[in-house]
């Protein structure tokens, strides 16, 4: 039996330890049963498990038996993946993104490959890149613009024209080929790559891209663009960082001897505890909070400061025009030998106290109090406001709908959105408003449904009681409410507290974070544990006939009639009796029939017989 956990962190280690190993003999992991199952409890709670891929399967119709016969096929060769289905998602812009919806048992593999992946590949990753990554989000990348901005004086937008789409398949293999060498791993991706794609019924064939809404995709993407990284950070010598000596050497004279002096006068105060030199101090102390740190005239050695979030980059440049320029064209050639392309339109070159794009939020640069270095000022865009307004209007403007479902859906997108802009300078006053928007939309809502005015609806909700102070903390606002038996669900108009981006958390090490696996059917005594340990004793081959293949567990302990708790405490039990046998074994030792109405009768049956020929003499 593998420990997937033991396994994976095993998988990090080795390639953390040795950045040039090439891993082989992976495929055994990834057929495991243990392996698929625990790929599966990753997947199982997502929003998309419940969406039907062109088999019209989701997540309730998979069972250890299904992914029992997913194992068997990836082992004998006969896994095939199945084409994705197409369907289109709306973009910021106006136009539609491409969605490929794959079937579960593709995702449950997916899966399995990430997890099989990600260990090795983290490894090899860089703190430059921040999307689809654990411990790292679009804030973390914010964060590292933020801190970056002091010396910049230009900034490149650089976006990939049509990243996912035009990813090649043969430089994907061979950037994977880096680190893996099992041939099944590579011929599964390749497989996954030129699945191709159902739209409106009609197959296509897929020469190059990754379908976005692949599990792995992202993943895959990562170690395309990790070429790009590699070199930013070598060959253009982006992110150095400065050593002590280069530190010390930027240091202002000025500041430095006021601190000198303002040592020895500490020390000198320690010895004679003379009260003169405490006012010297004090002086002293706000001279130097009125001198820079750091020299104007000396600069941070690192010219370039680069932060990329999937395919969304911003370089920061501390240098003139020219020289940013050079960097754009630098950057051109090198996404032109790995396939890509840069956009024309949308990659930009703007000074730093010019506002630029990235991730949502709007940034620009303003001149710090000493005038020393710049501080980047991060703000929320206007359209992302009314984007936000015009959905809880939308929303609101169904008046047929419940109002908790109403509500609970409100709440969500305020939450949400206010949460991701938690971090922009000062957001309280945009935040403020949004609520007093999604107040009186909501307020709207009531009215329409109860086909009266607001005065009229607030003077009802108010003497029902749906309506009235709330408090959160030390916060008071008067707010609706519902009422679901005794939980009350109120409209949240509560913002949350604003954030400090540079306050987050800095690089960390990638770690094992899986799911507990749920045992499938433990209550009744048939956990998976118990599966295992019969299947791995059995070795494949059923204990009774010793001939055929195991297909089947047989539970000899009872349970049908136990209670809940004798279930589950004879779970353990069932783990050593359990046996591993074929189909025809299994049926034979329950009558020749599963059904527990059948088998009864059956039973019945063969007492009545057994007692024919006393009934017989009785007679």
């Amino acid at each position: 039996m593998i420990n997937v956990t033991k396994e994976i962190e095993h998988l990090h280690k080795l390639a953390k330890r040795e950045p040039g190993k090439r891993f082989n003999h992976l495929w055994d992991n990834l057929i495991s049963m243990e392996w698929l199952t625990q790929a599966w409890e990753q997947i199982r709670n997502n929003k998309g498990s419940q969406t039907v891929g062109i088999d019209q399967m989701t997540a309730v119709d998979v069972d250890l038996e299904l992914i029992s016969k997913l194992a068997e096929e990836l082992k004998d060769g006969r896994y095939q993946p199945k084409p994705v289905r197409r369907v289109y998602i709306p973009k910021a812009n106006g136009k539609t993104r491409p969605l490929g919806i794959a079937t579960i048992k593709d995702r449950i593999v997916q899966q399995g490959l990430k997890m099989l992946l990600e260990p090795i590949f983290e490894a090899d990753f860089y703190n430059c890149s921040h999307g689809f990554r654990q411990g790292r989000s679009a804030h973390t990348a914010l964060r590292d613009v933020s801190s970056s901005y002091s010396g910049t004086t230009w900034l490149i937008e650089a976006d990939i024209e049509s990243y996912y789409d035009s990813i090649p398949h043969g430089e994907l293999m061979e950037e994977v080929g880096r680190r893996i060498t099992d041939e099944k791993v590579l011929h599964l991706i390749k497989l996954f790559l030129q699945a191709g794609y159902l739209e409106d019924w009609h197959y296509h064939q897929t020469y190059s891209g990754i379908p976005q809404g692949n599990i792995v995709g992202p993943l895959w993407a990562n170690i395309f663009l990790h070429q790009f990284d590699e070199y930013l950070v070598k060959e253009l010598k982006a992110n150095r960082v400065q050593t002590s000596k280069e530190q010390v050497s930027r240091r202002n004279p000025e500041y430095m001897k006021i601190d000198t002096r303002l040592y020895k006068l500490r020390k000198k105060l320690k010895k004679t505890g003379d009260r003169e030199i405490i006012k010297e101090i004090e002086r002293l102390e706000r001279e130097r909070k009125n001198i820079p740190y750091y020299d104007k005239n000396k600069r941070h050695p690192c010219k370039i400061k680069y932060v990329r979030y999937a395919d969304d980059a911003l370089i920061l440049i501390a240098g003139t025009r020219e020289e940013a320029e050079i960097v754009r064209d630098q950057i051109k050639e090198k996404l032109s030998e790995m396939g890509l392309r840069l956009s024309e339109e949308k990659t930009k070159i703007t000074h730093w106290s010019q506002k630029v794009r990235f991730l949502g939020y709007q940034i620009h640069g303003e001149l710090r109090d000493k005038g020393v270095g710049i501080r980047a000022v991060l703000s929320i865009p206007h359209e992302k406001v009314r984007k936000v307004k015009d959905t809880i209007e939308r929303i609101c403007s169904i008046y047929h709908i419940p109002e908790v479902d109403l509500l609970v859906q409100v709440n969500a997108i305020y939450r949400g959105w206010c949460n991701y802009y938690r971090y922009a300078n000062n957001p309280q006053p945009v935040f403020n408003e949004l609520s007093r928007f999604m107040w009186w939309q909501y307020a709207h809502f009531l009215a329409r449904k109860q086909k009266s005015s607001i005065a009229g609806m607030i003077k009802r909700e108010r003497k029902a009681g749906r309506l009235g102070v709330t408090q959160r903390g030390n916060r008071k606002r008067n707010t609706f409410r519902m009422f679901v038996g005794k939980k009350a669900i109120v409209l949240e108009i509560f913002p949350p507290q604003t954030g400090q981006i540079r306050a987050l958390p800095g690089k960390q090490d990638w770690k094992v974070d899986l799911k507990p696996v749920t045992p499938m059917n433990w209550p009744s005594g048939r956990s998976f544990a118990t599966r295992l340990e019969a299947l791995d004793r059995a070795n494949g081959v059923c204990e009774k006939c010793k001939e055929r293949p195991v297909s089947h567990v047989h539970h000899t302990i009872p349970m049908r009639k136990k209670s809940f708790l004798a279930r589950v405490s004879s779970d353990s039990d069932q783990r050593y009796t359990a046996r591993a046998l074929c189909s025809a074994c299994h049926l034979e030792e329950h009558g020749g029939s599963f059904n527990p109405k059948r088998q009864q009768s059956s039973v019945n049956a063969g007492c009545a017989q057994k007692c024919l020929p006393s009934v017989g003499s009785a007679g």
